[in-house]
Parts: structure tokens; C-alpha cells; sequence
């Protein structure tokens, strides 16, 4: 394959690193542990499974008077309550018309007319049997890595919950705060002007 040609090719099959990134309103977000309404805002445009969350939760919100069993963003414990720090407990529960087996505490976005996904799943990375959880994670992901199937919505709302069963005992919040877009579309942009330097060298 001639480089010219090949440059193109990589170019096209990076497209969908050209999705749009979720900008939260004011660049920051806070979602109340006290309520499973969360926080809402209308995303403008056409929202597909290819767009991105970019951002960064902190907060750790506890889910027992106390406060107690407070959690990170993957419903990791990072203060003790009913479980050790490092645990994580699940219930089935239904957000958005999705019913599923959540964690207790983690993060959630919903999409009206499209589902609920968990932004951040209890993994070692994120803390799951440690003594010393991480108390802040980051997401840059695309909506299809975090479980949605293939869609295309107009204007729809996007809220961000935390997942639980009774909200009058907790306290506290998670923040969430805007993050710098993916590193794959910094990545992608000199290919693309590689590409225009080239054509302009063939039309010459």
C-alpha cells in the first residue's frame, strides 16, 4: 500500500475516535447520595454508543449513619461500615427502567430512552480487596465500552446517580469533574495532518 494511501486508511478507521465528549455543565457535577433522581442535564446534539465520558469522581459518599461504609466511585468501601474497606456489596435494583445487579454506592449514568450502565465496576484496579482504596477515579471511556449497545438519540437527558436501595442514610456526595478528552484524539490529529501534507505534496 502506497504511505499516502495507507495514511488516509488510518485516518478513516480512526474516525470514531472523533466522537463527541459529554461536557458536564459548568465543567462540574455533584451527585446527592440522598436521592436516586441524581443529577440531570440535557446533552445537545445526537448522542451514539461511540461518544465519550470524561471526567474524574471524588467525594467518597457514605451509605450509613455514621458516617459508615463510604465508598469510591465503584462502590469500593474506603471508610468501613457493615463491610471492611476494600469490599463491595451488590443488590438488584432498577434505574431507568434497567433492572440489574448494581453495586452498592457506585456510580451510575442513565440515558433517557437508551439504558443505565455502571461507570466504574469493583475491580482490583479500582480498589476491590485493598486496604488502601483509591479514593478518586477517572473515566475516559466510550459509552459502548461501558455496556450500551449500538444507539443514536436526539437531545436526550443524561443523569449520573449513585446506586442504592434506601438513600435516608446517607451523607455526603460524589463530584465529578470535567477531564481533559480522550488521549486517542491527540493522538489521531497529526495523522490527519500527515495526511493533508501529503495531499498537498501529490497536487503540487
Amino acid at each position: 500500500m502506497h504511505f499516502r494511501n495507507f495514511i488516509y486508511f488510518l485516518a478513516l478507521t480512526s474516525l470514531p475516535s472523533f466522537a463527541s465528549v459529554i461536557q458536564l455543565p459548568g465543567g462540574t457535577q455533584t451527585v446527592s447520595s440522598l436521592t436516586s433522581a441524581g443529577i440531570s442535564f440535557t446533552f445537545t446534539g445526537t448522542l451514539t454508543q461511540n461518544d465519550f465520558i470524561d471526567l474524574v469522581e471524588s467525594g467518597n459518599p457514605c451509605l450509613q449513619s455514621g458516617p459508615k461504609y463510604c465508598v469510591n466511585g465503584a462502590g469500593v468501601v474506603t471508610t468501613a461500615g457493615t463491610s471492611p474497606v476494600g469490599a463491595e456489596t451488590s443488590f438488584l435494583g432498577t434505574f431507568n427502567g434497567i433492572t440489574n445487579t448494581w453495586t452498592f454506592g457506585s456510580l451510575l449514568i442513565e440515558i433517557s430512552g437508551v439504558g443505565t450502565e455502571q461507570i466504574f465496576l469493583p475491580t482490583s484496579a479500582n480498589g476491590l480487596g485493598s486496604s488502601t482504596p483509591p479514593l478518586s477515579l477517572a473515566s475516559s471511556s466510550s459509552l459502548s465500552s461501558l455496556g450500551f449497545g449500538a444507539f443514536s438519540v436526539s437531545n436526550p437527558t443524561i443523569t449520573f446517580a449513585l446506586a442504592d436501595t434506601l438513600y435516608s442514610d446517607n451523607s455526603g456526595s460524589f463530584v465529578l469533574d470535567q477531564a481533559p478528552e480522550p488521549a486517542t484524539l491527540l493522538l489521531v490529529a497529526p495523522v490527519i495532518l500527515l495526511f493533508g501534507w501529503f495531499r498537498r505534496r501529490a497536487q503540487a
